[in-house]
C-alpha cells in the first residue's frame, strides 16, 4: 500500500464559511474553496441570500448526507459528481424543483423532474512538470499506455479513486475504454510507477508543480490553474481520450418548497451564475457561455455516467482489495 496524503494540503477540506444565521442555506460542495468562495459570494450579492458551505470531497459528501438522510445537514448540494447525484436519486433522497432559469440549458445536462442540475462538466488532465521531465530524461506522456511505461516509476501521483470522484472517473473511464479484465491489468502495471495515492483531486497537479512528481492525473481546471500560477506545468490530454462529468447542484428532499434555497438554483442557472462559474470552469452548460477553456474541443469519450454509478461501488472494492490493503 502507498503512502496516502490527506487533502487538507491545500486547506479547503472542511472549509466551513462563517455565516449560520437563521436565515442563511447550508451547502454541501466537493469544489474547493478557492472556487467556491467567490462563487457563493456573487449568489449573496446577486440574491441578498446568505449561504454557509462545507467542502467534502465527492464520497465524503455523498456518504456524510446518505448517512443523515432525511434530516441531512445541509439544504443543498452545490458541486457533486454527476454519478453520485444519480444514486442519490436511485435512494429518493433529492427534492423536486423546476427552474425558469434553466430551460435553455441542454435537456442532457439536467433532470426532466427537477431533480438535479449540471451546471459545469469537466475531465481528467495530466499536469506534467517539464523541468522535471527534462532533468530526468523522461519522454512527455502523450497517452494513458504511456503511463505504464517503467521509465515512469515512482514519478506519477494519483487521486485513489475509493475517496475521490476525479480519481474514479479516470478508473471508470479506463474500465470503459478497455474492459474490466484489461483495465484491472492495466491498473496493476500502473501502480509500479504511482509514487503516491493522495485523497484530493487538486494534490497531483500541485505536488507535480512543486517537482515532487513529474506526472498528476488530476483534472482540467486545476492544471489550468497551476499553469497561470507559472509553475513549469504541461496539460496534457491523453490521446485515447477522457471521459468527463457534469458538476451537478440539486436540493436533499423536504427542503425543495424553501423559497430561499429555490432562488439559489435559479441563480446558478441564471447568466449571471454561470457567467460566474465561467471564471472558475473551463466548461459550463448554459449555451454561449465560455468557460476558461475557450473554444478548445477536448477529446472526450462516450462516458457512460449511469454505468459508472452502477458499478461504482463493486469497481471501489475491487481498487481497496488490490491497492489499499
Amino acid at each position: 500500500m502507498k503512502l496516502k496524503l490527506p487533502g487538507v494540503l491545500l486547506g479547503a477540506v472542511f472549509a466551513l464559511t462563517a455565516c449560520g444565521d437563521d436565515d442563511s442555506v447550508s451547502i454541501y460542495t466537493h469544489n474547493v474553496e478557492d472556487e467556491m468562495q467567490p462563487m457563493v459570494s456573487d449568489m449573496e450579492e446577486e440574491t441578498g441570500i446568505n449561504a454557509d458551505f462545507l467542502n467534502l470531497s465527492s464520497e465524503e459528501g455523498f456518504s456524510r448526507a446518505e448517512s443523515e438522510f432525511p434530516d441531512v445537514g445541509a439544504e443543498v448540494h452545490w458541486g457533486q459528481l454527476h454519478s453520485l447525484a444519480l444514486l442519490a436519486q436511485e435512494e429518493d433522497m433529492l427534492g423536486s424543483y423546476q427552474s425558469p432559469e434553466w430551460e435553455d440549458v441542454p435537456d442532457e445536462f439536467k433532470d426532466p423532474d427537477g431533480q438535479w442540475y449540471g451546471w459545469s462538466y469537466w475531465y481528467n488532465e495530466l499536469a506534467v512538470n517539464t523541468d522535471i521531465v527534462d532533468e530526468l530524461g523522461l519522454d512527455t506522456p502523450s497517452s494513458w499506455e504511456d503511463l505504464i511505461d517503467p521509465q515512469y516509476e515512482g514519478e506519477i501521483v494519483m487521486p485513489d479513486p475509493s475517496v475521490s470522484g476525479t480519481g474514479f472517473l479516470f478508473v471508470s473511464t479506463i474500465i470503459q475504454m478497455l474492459g474490466e479484465e484489461e483495465a484491472w491489468e492495466y491498473f496493476e502495471q500502473l501502480d509500479e510507477n504511482v509514487g503516491q495515492y493522495v485523497e484530493s483531486a487538486d494534490v497531483p497537479g500541485q505536488l507535480a508543480a512543486q517537482g515532487e512528481y513529474a506526472v498528476g492525473i488530476t483534472w482540467d481546471q486545476a492544471v489550468t490553474e497551476f499553469v497561470e500560477e507559472g509553475y513549469p506545468i504541461e496539460g496534457v490530454v491523453p490521446d485515447e481520450g477522457v471521459g468527463y462529468d457534469l458538476d451537478v447542484i440539486f436540493i436533499y428532499d423536504g427542503y425543495e418548497d424553501d423559497e430561499n434555497v429555490q432562488e439559489i438554483i435559479d441563480y446558478v442557472g441564471s447568466e449571471a451564475g454561470m457567467e460566474s462559474a465561467a471564471e472558475h470552469r473551463s466548461m459550463v452548460t448554459k449555451p454561449d457561455i465560455e468557460g476558461t477553456a475557450g473554444d478548445e474541443e477536448p477529446n472526450i469519450i462516450d462516458y457512460d455516467a449511469l454505468w459508472a454509478a452502477e458499478n461504482r461501488q463493486d469497481i471501489q472494492d475491487e481498487w481497496d482489495s488490490r491497492f489499499n490493503s
